[in-house]
């Protein structure tokens, strides 16, 4: 039956109605109102009236029907019990007892009722339930509706809402949240289990919900309120009733998975519920793989699987086989599960067990084995393996006697996460199963696939595909006794003979290896040869398990085996060395267990495999080795047969007359015949053992390798005749044997002959005599010898010496000898290092420098050289001719060797381990805890010098390849006076070099680097706190507060966790300070370790102290708007408040982490304005951070450039005109012209100290920017223009360039470096002619074109020169001619006349004075002479309308700036003027103001014009001006006089002394009694005022002199007529009420009436950086 199915009845439109049906007849109802009979309604009951259901009122012996309470006007819906017990009839019940407590049960709304049959078994919900008892009503057949005590966090269905019942511990609700629930009012009466069980599950979708019964078992997410302890509703198939039984369960891990049935589509289900813990789960979509199975079933028909597989088509589950084989080699089966990526383990039990396999998680160590995966079958034919066909339960493909085949093999990393790879090519794993078995990839048959093969099956070699690095074969024995295979290291010498069993060559495998032998390439990694071997014999690598050092391979056969050698030192032909014809190497056999591969030497060899007729003797030359078709015997027959030295025969009669198996070496010509070789004859030679040596003129084709006459050494023994080949001395007896060791001296050519020999030329030389300071060296007996005349003798004194008897290329010596005083020696051949010489000839040459192919004794320098290898250390020479290795251990030193040039530092690990490397530029700390530095300015240029307090930047990253980069730190020694340097972890910011005070180490990205800077704020590296003594600061952070007494001491520390020990009490007692300064300070200064900053400024870097660093503003930063924070100087009366930073300013994080640019005014975010709250808040962005974003960005204010990175602003003053778009801060480079005549951009030019923006030029003009393109500004025009496609390149030098191409259209080319040309004539590409350049971009030169054209040409502009007059050029450089040089010149002054935009060169006319419109000189020349007039004054000129200059005198006393940028003093009456000769302020008679600095030293005068504010009052010496453009200062006149405007007067500082005598006043008063009296300062030249607000202006036109009445002066408070405080407020141009909020200055708001005077100079004025 299906719960809610039942056919809907019609209701009004969008009202819900229980879905029931009409009452059967006879069925008992609720008393009806009108009955008389018993039952009679009850008072305050409910009866039932027709459709509605009324209260009853009335008494009880006469009861009435009352007004309608359910029903169509009745009360809302619900389900609602009555009683039917007597004396209680219609009673609604709230509560009751179970299966006790009777009723009849209504379902009813405002539009209708419906009651409850009685016979449907129905469930409903008690609208009126006040608890769980009777929390729900059953309706069962054939009886009244029955009362249900509900269960807490159960569930049951509401068959009139179609909704579910969820009970909680005290009451019950309706839901209809989407999920499963289980239905707790359905049961089975049937059911095989104790007492009844839930048969039906509700399930909601879309607000509906049904119930109904579930056929089949199965597994659904819990939506109950039992969902947090059991998230799974369970399905069973109970076994007595066949029904479906649920439960709620938890599973008990989360390995498994489980079916969700929800998602069930054919035999598939798309979801499975997966658990990430006993109480969470949750339904997804998985991806192919196999998990296992979380179903909790363990008995029944069919046995449920033991894991489920997810395929693209969705998941079910995997049956594994029922049946097992008794032989088969592993019952283990394995799979990767899906969920963790480790490995599954199924065990098969047995086939009576239920279930007969059990899979679970594999619990034991996994890394680094392998396993066959059964979840990736073959569907080939498998070695062992008996298909059956389907029958029962046990699916066909799972039927498996002595194999499985799989198509991958899991491998499984060290945190136990497998892997499943698909193998294709010839494979071998150990089983991780068992350590007996062989995992074997191959083709088997035709088939490709893995499978499990029994060790004990195998033989020999195999490769190990499992190998992670150390052992990469597999050795399985050599016969069935070996029940494993092992792994093994690899054996670089030889071949490994592969599997030549019986079993694996079996039709079961078909596995043919015998021939194929294994090599390996590495100690890493061995591979089986894919071509067959060649027959014969190869050096066996295995030899270690078996003895037997030869593997014998016979083709024919086939055949393969290990064997041993014939006999000891016997020889083979190495079968594996075979090129074409020939062969390249030989085995020799040592001992019957030990064999090796040789490079033969040029020789004749005996063949231990041959015989004596045919193939016995081996003949080896450069081209190889071959057998003799014929053997050369030394008797013969028939014949007669001549042999020449350096042939040979084979085998001759002993003094017994018995014939040995000896080659003979023939050693002068002779005759064989049949008669044997007398053992007195001296043409012919052998041994029997041992080696004699002969030394014999062979010629052409008579001796293997011998392409030409010849005299060398030959070495014969039994079975070999070889020339000496080797590197070194041979001292030959007189029985020709070799003498391994001499005592005392020997007398060369006598008793003894001396030979020496080169393995390169293949020749040894016999030695006459030998020069003393020779050393030889015997390889065979480690013996070293020494010469003086005609003698050796060993060497006797320990030490090092070149090696004589070792010669390459004729005459260089490679090797070097390491002797010990008893003349045992060893060769060496190194490369660039070093020897203490212990030669003859030491006491001039101290040393032996070693080079790539030669060795020398040499001349030693005083310095450092590598010593010996590069294990020694350094050898230190402290004159010419002494040297020793120095006991020093440095790291670094620097290199006094031969390749010094390159390679100029020695860097040295532990001291020993030394090698020479290329410098880069930067310091190399000596030695940590040292105060000496190297320094490298350049690669090819160091030198050490002693470390000054500061950082430098680590040249010696750079030789490491890690990310860690350190940074030298020095600082004074605690204990000592001297400094003392150490390398430590860099922290992300600048360091103060210790080199320079303009020198930065920038430590920004992951490399820190140098850096050379003039002005900026940086991120400081280091961290103050204000414990200890600043080490770094150079004096700077040590200062005394105001009021005298212990110096505040600060320190820069590491950024390191913790800094306890130095922030202890101790050091607070050590610094003498008393706990009331502690307290003092504590507002202000923090113990802990904070960031700071580095400001340089004319290329002078400061780090910030603790003190200074409190004075820069703090900002809050969001979205690149800032606000300035004085939160922090609330209380602290010390600190300056800043109320606004300016554009071109910075602020900081309170951290002191992070920089902020202002990019436009920054101000607090609730300003206060004169005592009002301002809701000031800054709408457009105003501030960027300082990060590496902005690094290809220019930030521009005013004249003033700014770049931003990474922690730093830096001002930017390189020389050059810059194009910059400052709206979008952004270089212009030269690629499109309209990007130049943009209207955002502007011109800067900067002259490496500051600079300033362009104004439009006067007449055409030429730059060449920064982008090194060339562009002309035309006025007619107003644009700029590129002047060619392509820049024309030219060099210049000596007044003359030549250009890459033609200079014909126009007068200009560039240089590399950005320089503009003016060409003087016309010139052909690639020819030299006349030019013009200026290398400074502040001073011109005069440059005139072959266009008649003159220009003032600095580095990186041409303005074309249209003012009329005379220009001077000195011919030199074609600077403006300066006086002093019209008579000093050698090479002559050129006049240059222009009018109306021509020029031309003039000759200058005798008692004529031109005047220089450049220096204004006004000069003459006369009689080959150039004079000037002898007054000095100031002149102003006009040019005439004849076209003739006007020169004036000036007649008015004062001050005079001219345009050669000189400032006068000039007197009418005597008509005289004079330079300024003291720094001081100047009011011009221009009506300008300048800032004069007299340098004492005689450096030229500066004046700086300073700048006022457009359109605002200034009062300079009793007079009142107003600020014009230009910043030119016009006099107050009657017209500007306005009687009833309120204005505000600027007072400049400079005029101090002339304030008016109340201005002045009032602003002691604030100062005295406010303690702040703010100032106006725009920028950098701006006049620094006081303002006030003023009215009343009159006008004395007498005196033309204007006059205002004050009002009062900024911030100055008076008390009202409340005696109340008010303050006056520029900006509000009056007074305003005054209060003191957080930040203020406490004495803010008091009365500034003047009690006592305070000098002026004593103010506190804002600060500003």
């Amino acid at each position: 039956m299906v719960y809610g199915q039942e056919d809907e009845i019609p209701t009004p439109a969008n009202v819900a109605v229980p879905r029931v049906t009409t009452p059967r007849a006879g069925t008992t109802e609720l008393v009806s109102c009108t009955s008389t009979t018993s039952p009679i309604p009850i008072p305050n009951n409910y009866c039932l009236d027709g459709s509605v259901i009324k209260i009853v009122t009335g008494t009880a012996t006469s009861p009435s029907a009352g007004s309608t309470k359910f029903g169509k006007s009745g009360l809302p819906s619900g389900n609602f019990f009555f009683s039917m017990e007597n004396k209680k009839e219609g009673a609604i019940i709230t509560e009751g007892t179970v299966d006790s407590t009777k009723g009849v049960g209504y379902s009813l709304n405002v539009y209708a009722k419906q009651q409850m049959k009685p016979d449907d078994d129905k469930t409903y919900i008690n609208s009126k339930a006040t608890g769980l008892t009777c929390a729900y009503l059953v309706c069962k057949t054939g009886s009244e509706c029955i009362c249900k005590t509900a269960d807490a966090k159960k569930s049951y269905y509401d068959n009139t809402s179609e909704r579910v019942i969820n009970c909680s511990s005290n009451r019950c609700s309706l839901t209809s949240v989407a999920g499963y629930y289980i239905d707790y009012g359905s049961t089975n009466s049937s059911s095989s289990l104790t007492g009844d069980a839930p048969t039906f599950l509700i399930t909601c979708k879309n607000n509906n919900c049904k119930s109904k019964e579930v056929s089949s078992s199965g597994f659904y997410l819990n939506t109950g309120l039992d969902k947090s302890t059991a998230p799974i509703i369970y399905s069973n198939i109970d076994a007595q009733s066949g029904t479906s039984v649920l439960t709620t369960i938890s599973p008990k891990d989360t390995n498994g998975v489980f079916l969700d049935s929800d998602t069930i589509s054919g035999e598939y289900y798309k979801n499975v519920i997966v658990c990430s813990s006993t109480t969470k789960c949750s339904s997804v979509t998985m991806e192919s793989g196999m998990y296992l199975n979380a179903d909790p079933t363990t008995s029944g028909t069919p046995v449920i699987p033991q894991l489920i597989q997810c395929t693209s088509t969705g998941c079910k589950g995997y049956t594994l086989l029922d049946e097992y084989d008794t032989n088969i080699n592993s019952k283990n089966l394995y799979f990767i599960d899906g969920l963790t990526s480790k490995l599954i383990q199924c065990i098969y039990i047995s086939s009576s067990n239920t279930p007969p396999v059990t899979c679970s998680m594999y619990t034991n160590d996994t890394a680094g084995k392998y396993y066959l995966d059964y979840a990736s079958e073959s569907t080939a034919t498998c070695p062992g393996k008996t298909e059956v066909s389907a029958s029962g339960t046990t699916p066909a493909h799972n039927k498996y006697e002595k194999g499985f085949c799989s198509l991958s093999i899991i491998s499984c990393n060290k945190s136990q996460i497998c892997t499943s790879h698909i193998i294709s090519t010839n494979s071998q794993f150990i089983d991780g199963d068992s350590f007996e078995n062989i995992l074997m990839c191959a083709t088997f048959g035709e088939d490709f696939f893995c499978t499990s093969l029994k060790a004990k099956d195998l033989t020999y070699y195999y490769i190990n595909s499992g190998n992670n690095g150390e052992y990469p074969l597999l050795f399985c024995g050599v016969d069935d006794n070996t029940t494993k295979c092992t792994e093994k290291k690899a054996s670089l010498t030889g071949y490994y003979m592969t599997d030549n069993g019986s079993i694996i060559s079996s039709d079961s495998y078909k596995q043919n290896y015998i021939g194929y032998l294994i090599h390996c390439v590495s100690a890493t990694q061995c591979v089986l040869s894919s071509d067959l071997a060649n027959s014969g014999y190869y050096v066996n690598a295995g030899v270690d398990n078996t003895n037997l050092p030869l593997i014998k391979y016979d083709s024919d056969a086939p055949n393969i085996e290990e064997v041993p050698p014939a006999e000891k030192e016997s020889y083979y032909i190495d079968a594996s060395s075979l090129e074409y014809s020939t062969y390249s190497n030989l085995i020799y056999c040592e001992s019957i267990k030990s064999c090796a591969s040789i490079d033969p030497k040029d020789g004749y060899y005996y063949n231990a495999d041959g015989d004596d007729e045919n193939d016995r003797i081996i003949s080896c030359s450069k081209v190889g080795c071959v057998i003799n078709d014929s053997v050369q015997r030394c008797t013969l027959d028939e014949k007669v047969v001549p042999l020449s030295p350096g042939n040979y025969c084979y085998q001759r009669a002993n003094d017994s007359g018995e014939d040995e198996h000896d080659i003979n070496f023939v050693i002068s010509e002779f005759e064989i015949n049949s008669e044997s070789i007398d053992p007195s004859n001296q043409n012919i030679t052998y041994t029997s053992s041992g080696s004699v040596y002969h030394y014999v003129t062979v010629t052409l084709g008579n001796f293997p390798g011998i392409t030409s006459l010849t005299t060398t050494l030959f070495e014969i023994t039994s079975n070999s005749i070889t020339r000496v080949a080797n590197d070194g001395v041979y001292i030959i007896n007189s029985k020709n044997e070799r003498v391994q060791s001499i005592s005392g001296s020997i007398d060369i050519g006598k008793s003894y002959s001396l030979y020496t020999c080169s393995q390169s030329t293949k020749l040894c030389g016999k030695i006459q005599s030998c020069k003393e300071g020779t050393y030889f060296f015997d390889e065979k007996s480690g013996k070293g010898y020494q010469c003086s005349s005609n003698e050796i003798s060993p060497i006797d004194t320990a030490g090092y010496y070149v090696d004589s008897s070792y010669v390459v290329h004729k005459t260089l010596t490679p090797g070097v000898l390491q002797c010990e005083d008893n003349g045992s020696c060893v060769r060496y051949t190194p490369t660039n290092t070093y020897f203490i010489n212990a030669g003859v000839d030491n006491n001039t040459k101290a040393l032996i420098y070693c080079a790539s192919n030669t060795c020398e004794t040499q001349v030693a320098s005083i310095g450092y050289y590598r010593a010996e290898f590069g294990h020694s250390g350094v050898i230190v020479c402290t004159t010419s001719t002494n040297c020793k290795i120095s006991s020093l251990r440095y790291n670094f030193y620097l290199n006094n060797g031969e390749d010094k040039i390159t390679k100029s530092i020695i860097v040295c690990s532990k001291g020993v381990n030394c090698e020479t490397k290329h410098a880069y530029e930067g310091y190399y700390l000596i030695q940590e805890n040292n105060n000496l530095l190297i320094n490298c300015k350049m690669p090819s240029s160091c030198e050490v010098e002693e470390g000054s307090t500061g950082y430098y930047y680590n040249a010696a990253n750079n030789y490491r390849p890690s990310d860690i980069e350190t940074i030298i730190r020095c600082s004074p020694s605690t204990y000592t006076d001297s400094v003392l340097c150490v390398s430590e972890k860099k922290n992300e910011g600048f360091y103060l070099s210790g080199k320079g005070h303009n020198i930065l180490v920038d430590c920004m990205g992951s490399k820190c680097k140098q850096k050379v800077v003039e002005d900026g704020i940086f991120l400081s590296a280091a961290l103050i706190q204000t414990s200890v003594k600043n080490v770094l600061s150079q004096g700077r952070d040590k200062f005394s507060d105001e009021e005298g007494g212990d110096a505040i001491v600060v320190d820069h520390v590491e950024r390191v966790e913790d800094n306890g020990e130095m922030l202890s009490k101790e050091s607070n007692v050590m610094l003498k300070l008393n706990e009331q300064r502690l307290i003092g300070r504590a507002q202000s200064i923090s113990n802990e370790p904070a960031s700071t900053l580095i400001i340089c400024s004319g290329g002078v870097c400061n780090e910030l102290t603790a003190e200074e660093l409190n004075l820069i503003p703090v900002c809050t930063y969001s979205n690149d708007m800032c606000y300035l924070d004085n939160s922090k100087n609330i209380n602290n009366s010390q600190n300056k408040i800043i109320t606004s930073v300016f554009a071109g300013d910075f602020c900081t994080d309170m951290n002191r982490s992070t920089i902020y640019f202002a990019t436009e005014t920054i101000v607090e975010y609730n300003d206060v304005i004169s005592g009002v709250l301002s809701t000031s808040k800054t709408v457009t962005k105003n501030c960027i951070r300082a990060t590496s974003q902005y690094s290809s960005n220019l930030f521009t204010v005013g004249n003033s450039i700014y770049r931003v990175n990474n922690g730093l602003i830096m001002e930017v003053h390189d020389k050059g005109y810059y194009f910059i778009n400052i709206d979008k801060n952004k270089l212009v480079y030269g690629h499109e012209i309209k990007e130049y005549n943009n209207s955002n951009v502007r011109l800067y030019k900067c002259d490496g100290i500051s600079c300033r923006i362009m104004d439009k030029p006067t007449s055409d003009t030429y730059y060449t920017d920064v982008t090194k393109r060339i562009l002309k500004y035309s006025v007619e025009e107003g644009k700029y223009s590129f002047i060619s496609k392509k820049d024309n390149i030219c060099m210049f030098a000596d007044n003359t360039c030549t250009p890459k191409y033609d200079i014909e259209e126009n007068d200009f080319c560039i240089t590399a470096e950005g320089y503009i040309v003016v060409a003087g004539e016309k010139i052909k590409s690639r020819e030299t002619g006349k030019c013009y350049m200026s290398t400074s971009i502040t001073e011109n030169v005069l440059a005139y074109s072959y266009n008649s054209v003159l220009y003032l040409l600095n580095s990186n502009a041409a303005k074309k020169v249209v003012t009329n007059g005379y220009y001077f050029a000195e011919n030199n450089y074609y600077n403006s001619a300066e006086y002093k040089s019209f008579n000093a010149t050698s090479s002559g002054i050129t006049l240059f006349g222009c009018i109306n935009n021509s020029c031309q060169v003039y000759e200058p006319q005798p008692d004529i004075y031109y005047f220089d419109m450049i220096t204004n000189y006004l000069i003459q020349k006369k009689d080959k002479t150039w004079i000037s007039p002898k007054e000095v004054y100031i002149y102003s000129y006009t040019m005439s309308n004849t076209k003739e200059l006007l020169l004036t005198k000036v007649n008015k006393d004062g001050w005079y700036y001219t345009i050669d940028k000189k400032m006068y003093q000039c007197t009418a009456k005597i008509k005289s003027c004079k330079e300024i000769d003291d720094t001081a302020y100047v009011f011009t008679n221009s009506n300008e103001i300048y800032y004069c600095v007299v340098d004492s030293e005689g450096e030229p005068t500066e004046c700086n014009k300073r700048i006022c504010t457009v359109d605002q009052i200034y009062y300079i010496k009793d007079r009142y001006y107003k600020c014009t453009n230009g910043s030119y200062m016009e006099l107050i006149r009657s017209k500007q006089c306005d009687h009833d405007e309120v204005v505000v007067i600027n007072f400049p500082l400079i005029y101090t002394n002339s304030f008016p005598i109340k201005i002045y006043n009032t602003i002691s008063d604030i100062a005295k009694n406010n303690h702040h009296v703010p100032t106006q300062k725009l920028s950098r030249n701006s006049l620094e005022t006081i303002q006030g607000v003023f009215t009343n202006c009159t006008y004395d036109a007498y005196d033309e002199l204007a006059n205002y009445d004050q009002i009062c002066m900024q911030n100055y408070v008076k008390l009202n007529s409340d005696n109340e405080p008010d303050i006056c407020s520029v900006k509000l141009l009056g007074y305003t009420y005054c209060t003191v909020e957080d930040g203020d200055d406490p004495n803010k708001c008091n009365p500034s009436s003047a009690i006592s005077f305070k000098n002026i100079s004593k103010w506190h004025l804002s600060y500003k950086f």
